[in-house]
Order: C-alpha cells, then sequence, then structure tokens
C-alpha cells in the first residue's frame, strides 16, 4: 500500500480539459513505462499488478488498488520492468486559484467508481469528443479521489461548515447569494459564518462569493453565446451595468474583451 504523500492542488472550480485517456494493459514480459517530456497531468489508477514509474524527483510503486496523480514533469519514466494493467487520464487543469487537493499518490476505496465512470468517458468520447461531458465526467473522477480522501481524514467542525458554505454558495450562484441568506439557511449567526469561513479558508465569505460567480461569468462567456448582458441576467445582476462593472472590476477587462482573449 502507498503511503501518505505530497498533496496536488487542482483547480476544480470549473471542468478540467480531458487531452487523452484510456486503458492499458502492458506486454507480458520486459514492458517499462516510456520515458518523456510530461506536459500534462497524467492520473493513472492500477487496477491489476504493479506499475514501476518515476519522475524528476521520486520513483514510486503503485499497486493494484493504488492510483498515481502525476503533475507536469520533464522526466517521466518507467524505473524497472513491470507487468500491470491500469487506467489513464492526460488532462490540463489551472493551480493558480486551486480549491481542492488530493495525495499524490493514494488507496482507490472504490474501484468499479472507478471503472464506471471510465466507461462513461468512453462513451462520452465516441459520441461527442469535444462535448462538455467528457469534461464533466473527468472533473468528476478527480472528485471521487477527493472524496476518498476526505473520508480517510474526517473533517473538523468548522472545516464541515466551511465545505457546507462552499455547496449553497455553488447552488445559489445564480441568485446572488447573500450572507444573511446563507446564516439563516445554515443556522447561524452571520458574524459567526463569515469569521469561521474566513478562519478556515483566509479568504472572506463574500470574495468567495464574487469569486464563484465570477467563475460561472467567464464559463459562460466561454461556452455559450449568450451576450454579456444576458449572462448578467442570469447571474441575477439588477442591470446590466452592474454587471459590466463588476465583471471589470474583478479582471480588469470587459466581458467582450474577456472573450475575445479566450476563445480558440
Amino acid at each position: 500500500m502507498v503511503t501518505k504523500s505530497k498533496m496536488i492542488r487542482l483547480d476544480l472550480e470549473k471542468p478540467v480539459e480531458p487531452v487523452f485517456f484510456g486503458e492499458f494493459l502492458s506486454p507480458e514480459r520486459g514492458w517499462r513505462h516510456l520515458t518523456r517530456n510530461l506536459i500534462d497531468y497524467e492520473l493513472m489508477i492500477v487496477t491489476e499488478g504493479t506499475l514501476l514509474i518515476g519522475d524528476d524527483k521520486e520513483e514510486y510503486r503503485v499497486n493494484a488498488g493504488e492510483y498515481l496523480l502525476m503533475p507536469p514533469t520533464r522526466y517521466q519514466h518507467g524505473t524497472h520492468p513491470c507487468r500491470c494493467r491500469f487506467f489513464w487520464l492526460h488532462f490540463r487543469c489551472g493551480a493558480e486559484n486551486a480549491d481542492c487537493s488530493l495525495p499524490k499518490t493514494a488507496q482507490v476505496s472504490d474501484m468499479d467508481a472507478v471503472r464506471t465512470i471510465f466507461q462513461r468517458m468512453f462513451e462520452a468520447e465516441r459520441a461527442d469528443p469535444q462535448g462538455l461531458q467528457l469534461k464533466y465526467l473527468a472533473t468528476f473522477l478527480l472528485f471521487e479521489l477527493v472524496n476518498v480522501e476526505a473520508q480517510e481524514a474526517p473533517l473538523s467542525a468548522r472545516a464541515r461548515l466551511t465545505e457546507r458554505i462552499k455547496e449553497l454558495v455553488f447552488r445559489y450562484r445564480f441568485t446572488d447569494p447573500k450572507i444573511a441568506a446563507l446564516a439563516r439557511e445554515l443556522g447561524y449567526h452571520e458574524k459567526y459564518l463569515s469569521a469561521a469561513f474566513r478562519a478556515e479558508t483566509g479568504t472572506t465569505l463574500k470574495r468567495y462569493i464574487a469569486s464563484v460567480r465570477l467563475a460561472e461569468a467567464k464559463r459562460m462567456l466561454l461556452e455559450t453565446d449568450y451576450t454579456a448582458s444576458e449572462i448578467g441576467y442570469y447571474l441575477n445582476f439588477p442591470v446590466p451595468q452592474t454587471f459590466f462593472r463588476f465583471f471589470r472590476t474583478e479582471t480588469g477587462m470587459t466581458a467582450t474583451e474577456f472573450r475575445a482573449a479566450h476563445s480558440i
């Protein structure tokens, strides 16, 4: 079994970008993982045998029922010949505003769930290789591993409250969530709620709410054909000018400029 390892931080507030993925079964004898410059994140989930692999810092022995999440590295390589079968996923993901973390190596508690997710990914790729479903399935796979880690390390009361706050903010992101309303729903005084959130995360709850709404606005600008005014309407800003001002204040550019700069 792998031991606790370095935590990898990932920004999962928006879907990750799958590059390619699959299932690999090594030849019977003498196979060693290739040596290369890994430019994306790679997740490897071993289902049979043992994967012997390294990067520019460590060597890893990943047994059946365990995973390895390898960040980009200049020296991904097989350390020794081995026999194994594993699912693999190359993906791109931001880390600047990382809101989730999981160990670089850890045990997988529900391999059936992993197999099901990969099967749905294969089906989604055949149906629509560039579709959103594939992106969300890849992201869900990572959340499955994040949730496993959370089960292994029970959260404190304040951490549980913070996670509940984040869930509600995301749920109500289209309705301009207010701290007072969140406090009422959770049964706390709003000052206590704000203080607990800041103590746990290092940021204010007001700033976090703004960041979630901004992330949704960016997603809609890049993934839909809605105008900036329509996006402001869907995010429950009172008038378009309020949304325009909010977006420019947060990003330093207009919504139109952002869409033009980030569109493929």
